[in-house]
């Protein structure tokens, strides 16, 4: 969930307002004396996080209380930090920073600023920052392993520098770029939690929209709207993750049957250096649609069948089929039970019950549910993977690249025209394929290196083809990738079906990934 971040303590340790916004917010960023603030404010306000159970930072800038921070000033590196210093004494056993007005800002487009600060950070202990997602500072500190916390603003409005090709907040020079407004400090923030997106035109009736990615979200405390505003949001915010929690499956229903299915999310890549696979749902693609459908975030999880259960409900709420298509049966009561659509949503009541019979495709179904509260409103009739695969292979092909072995296969074409049917030697990890014998490589040993989603691996036994759950590591030839896109209906074979590849360019890679992103509502 999105936190709330607010300056306090610049203005006084017994100022009400500041002293009710911490009700509300879960990370205070306390003025430490650089522009605002004072020890005596700095102490108040951290006895009372403690009690409130608020999280902390420090909120540092230029040395110049004259200006409120808000002017760049041009000091020598060595004085910038010993002011830094000294501001971060009335903090002790801080781990948590935040850069405060003119500093902020140029370190935000600044390369050399911020690879400054992340460095003073580092030597400083400090292990966490508030930054911009798309700043010069997020990226020099996350080269030092310092966690960026990307911080957006609810009542500030935010322009476009072309020429940085990045966001930048508008100008406090202009006489609109802090927002007066509560509803629409509350709208830009549920456009940046929900969306990842903000509107850099200041008008509504003619957007331009551009992503942005956030952790947290920031109210100022000298904003005339900050306490009604924080109130807003929080109360916003904890509906929300009180809605994400009834989204998915868990607790949400009981198998009556077990079948053969467990719970499925999306992947969690970044720790393949660890050996640690991405595993997740073997159809992310199905897993994510049948989620929009009904309104839950994306990568909510969701019940992945192989062999059918019987499903009881235990929450009032809808459900939705998607991915490989099975025969579905719904039972309110004593009532005659009624075939279910694929791939379209369903309201049921605690407990209505589930059946499954034959399957009529593919091989993993997800069952996707949401409790009654939210989600929208859901779309009528079903929605079948036809209507939305635009991205796919016309004639049915899994498209590859060549991978970085694939200069020492003796005729590459070779493979392209052997006849491949999948085999039973198939699970998560991967599906080994067969065929005409006689793809050769030149390459004799290697050493063990990195693999991906979809590598395919030429072993003396023939092609195998990794999956999601597939190690990290292996020592057979890679000689081609599956696109990204094609990933998951590479996941939807069974054994012994044909399988037909064919070779395609980067360039069209990307393509089809975002024609796939866009049939989602994503590009």
């Amino acid at each position: 969930m999105i936190q709330i971040n607010c300056d306090i303590g610049e203005k006084g340790p017994l100022h009400e307002g500041d002293r009710k916004l911490m009700e509300f917010i879960h990370i205070a960023n306390l003025a430490c004396e650089g522009h605002a603030g004072d020890r005596e404010s700095v102490e108040a306000f951290r006895a009372l996080a403690a009690r409130r159970g608020v999280g902390l930072s420090a909120h540092l800038s230029y040395p110049d209380k004259e200006n409120f921070g808000r002017a760049s000033m041009a000091l020598p590196e060595a004085d910038l930090l010993a002011a830094l210093d000294a501001q971060l004494s009335l903090l002790p056993g801080v781990k948590l920073v935040k850069f405060h007005g003119a500093l902020y800002n140029d370190a935000w487009s600044d390369a050399r600023l911020a690879d400054l600060l992340a460095g003073w950070l580092m030597r400083s202990g400090i292990n966490g920052i508030l930054a911009p997602a798309d700043s010069e500072l997020a990226a020099a500190a996350r080269r030092l392993g310092i966690t960026v916390l990307r911080e957006a603003f609810a009542d500030r409005r935010y322009a476009w520098d072309a020429e940085g090709g990045r966001l930048r907040l508008a100008s406090r020079a202009e006489a609109d770029a802090a927002i007066s407004g509560v509803k629409e400090a509350l709208a830009q923030a549920e456009e940046i939690a929900r969306r990842g997106r903000v509107n850099v035109s200041c008008d509504p009736e003619k957007p331009d929209w551009r992503e942005i990615k956030a952790d947290t979200v920031c109210i100022h405390s000298d904003s005339p709207i900050a306490l009604e505003l924080a109130e807003a949001l929080r109360a916003a915010l904890d509906a929300a993750e009180k809605a994400a929690a009834a989204a998915g499956v868990r607790g949400n229903m009981r198998l009556v049957k077990p079948g053969f299915c467990g719970t499925a999310g999306l992947p969690a890549y970044g720790r393949q250096h660890l050996a640690v696979s991405p595993g997740g749902a073997m159809d992310c693609f199905s897993l994510r649609r049948g989620n929009l459908m009904l309104g839950n975030p994306e990568g909510s999880q969701a019940l992945e069948i192989v062999g059918p259960p019987e499903i009881e409900i235990l929450t009032p709420g809808r459900f939705v089929l998607t991915g490989a298509k099975l025969q579905a049966f719904l039972r309110r009561g004593a009532d005659e039970p009624a075939e279910v659509e694929h791939s379209r949503v369903y309201e049921v009541e605690a407990g209505d019950k589930l059946a499954f019979g034959e399957k009529r495709y593919g091989l993993y179904t997800y069952f996707c549910f949401r409790g009654r509260a939210g989600g929208g409103t859901a779309p009528e009739g079903a929605v079948p993977f036809s209507a939305v695969n635009g991205w796919a292979d016309p004639q049915g092909r899994i498209r590859v690249l060549p991978g970085p072995e694939y200069g020492f296969l003796k005729d590459p074409e070779q493979f392209f025209f052997t006849q491949w049917h999948t085999t039973f030697k198939m699970d998560k990890m991967g599906m080994r394929l067969a065929g005409e014998p006689g793809l050769k490589c030149d390459l004799g040993n290697m050493v063990s290196a990195a693999v991906a989603d979809g590598t395919v691996q030429l072993t003396p036994d023939g092609p195998i083809v990794l999956l999601r759950h597939r190690q990290t590591t292996g020592g057979y030839p890679r000689i081609f990738n599956v696109i990204t896109a094609d990933i998951d209906l590479l996941g939807q074979y069974g054994p012994n079906q044909q399988i037909h590849f064919v070779q395609v360019t980067r360039e069209e890679a990307v393509e089809f990934a975002r024609q796939k992103e866009k049939a989602l509502g994503h590009a």
